[in-house]
């Protein structure tokens, strides 16, 4: 019995240390929630869970703005079709929801990364899909779209969230599942490198500031 009570005592002092965490689009550990034809993996983006977890991150699944909006039947989309009133009130609504729980993390002296889908209309991080004249009839030949160096328009609500409530920007980068013609290999590198160089920042913010 007092073996039992000292590992309860290991988890709550393991408990209330600084934890790594990491914000991830939902649709990476859930690729049912991807457009129709969408997905590339069965069940979740394994890459992905394994280099966050090989660094000791827990993992926040974030929702699914397009899924709760347009359903599972939803047609292909680019930005300039999300980014209407509607579907960012939506967005700002989830931001709302989830913005306790970051600030909690934060606050609590946890470190907080985020993980998009590159290419995404609205979740991308650090690329978009766009395409301004799309709308009406769904018969676009493949790829016809093209790829914006901006935030997607749910990444962009919550980070606005985030804002209003005085909360720092998140380190975020995105997996490339949705730009176009995927390289697995090159997405894995960029994620890899996003999070070693988090290491080595954590690293020498520990080891404090060196004398000139």
């Amino acid at each position: 019995m007092g073996r039992r009570i000292d590992r309860g005592r290991k988890r709550g002092t393991e408990q209330n240390a600084p934890r790594k965490v990491a914000l991830v689009a939902n649709c990476l550990l859930n690729q049912n929630a991807k457009v129709c034809q969408g997905a590339h993996y069965p069940g979740l983006v394994s890459p992905v869970v394994e280099a966050l977890r090989k660094r000791g991150y827990v993992l926040q699944q974030l929702p699914c703005p397009e899924l709760a909006f347009a359903g599972v039947r939803r047609w292909w989309a680019v930005y300039e079709q999300y980014d209407t009133p509607a579907y960012r009130t939506h967005c700002r609504r989830l931001a709302q929801a989830i913005a306790p729980l970051i600030e909690g993390y934060l606050r609590r002296g946890d470190e907080v990364i985020l993980i998009g889908l590159d290419g995404s209309p609205s979740t991308g991080v650090r690329f978009t899909s766009s395409k301004p004249d799309w709308g009406g009839r769904p018969n676009r030949p493949e790829d016809d779209w093209e790829i914006q160096p901006r935030r997607g328009v749910w990444i962009e609500e919550l980070e606005a969230e985030l804002a209003r409530r005085g909360l720092p920007p998140l380190p975020a980068t995105g997996w490339a599942l949705d730009m176009g013609r995927f390289d697995e290999a090159g997405a894995r590198r960029d994620l890899e490198q996003f999070l070693d160089s988090r290491e080595t920042t954590e690293g020498s913010r520990d080891d404090g500031p060196v004398a000139p």
